[in-house]
């Protein structure tokens, strides 16, 4: 997660510069607003209320002390995590309780599409976020289509690592899906879960 911040930052500040006409390469300290990393957990994994996710972590070599670090405040927003937090913001204390409850119908069926409207249709009818999904439905539904099938294609790697019994393979599939995820290429994510000769390409592609 640092990395995709650090990548994300790089450009929000490109294009804020590219705007306000700054040019960067003169002797005047070119200012920038002071950045706040913040994300909300809300995957399946059991992780604590609150935790901070450093970029220094992923470097090679942690013998050596960086140049540059970047921090992000994880908050778990599950639900029954960080009730603090979920009572001071309704929209987020809603939240909680839809993705459970989109879990739980995705849990009894294969068909993503028409289990999830399902559950769309049970948060609506019972006031769960209820006027946002009216609004947005079809946003909303395409997220968790694409949340699902990344899902699906982490549990399908994870079992194939280990019948194969190829530890190798499983770390190249887990960076695929991380590469792919970051260009947001969720079609050749899908298509990689159920074509092995086109996963395959992919590994060349991305040089694993």
């Amino acid at each position: 997660m640092p990395v995709r911040f650090l990548i994300y930052l790089a450009e929000e500040y490109q294009k804020l510069l590219n705007k306000a006409e700054r040019y960067i390469y003169g002797s005047k300290q070119v200012m920038l607003p002071t950045p706040q990393c913040i994300v909300f957990y809300n995957g399946e994994k059991e992780m604590p209320e609150e935790e901070i996710l450093s970029l220094s972590d992923a470097f090679e070599n942690q013998k050596v002390k960086a140049s540059v670090e970047l921090k992000v405040r994880m908050l778990n927003i599950n639900y029954g995590k960080n009730r603090e937090l979920m009572e001071k913001c309704h929209v987020l204390e809603e939240y909680a309780p839809f993705v459970e409850t989109a879990r739980q119908y995705v849990a009894e069926s294969r068909d993503y599409q028409e289990t999830l409207n399902l559950a769309i249709d049970y948060c609506i009818d019972h006031d769960v976020l209820s006027e946002f999904l009216q609004r947005y439905r079809a946003e909303v539904l395409g997220m968790l289509l694409e949340e699902f099938d990344v899902d699906k294609y982490e549990r399908t790697i994870r079992k194939e690592g280990i019948e194969e019994g190829n530890e190798r393979g499983t770390e190249c599939s887990f960076k695929l899906v991380q590469k792919l995820q970051e260009q947001n290429r969720m079609e050749d994510l899908d298509r990689a879960v159920r074509e092995p000769d086109y996963r395959k390409k992919l590994f060349g592609e991305f040089g694993l």
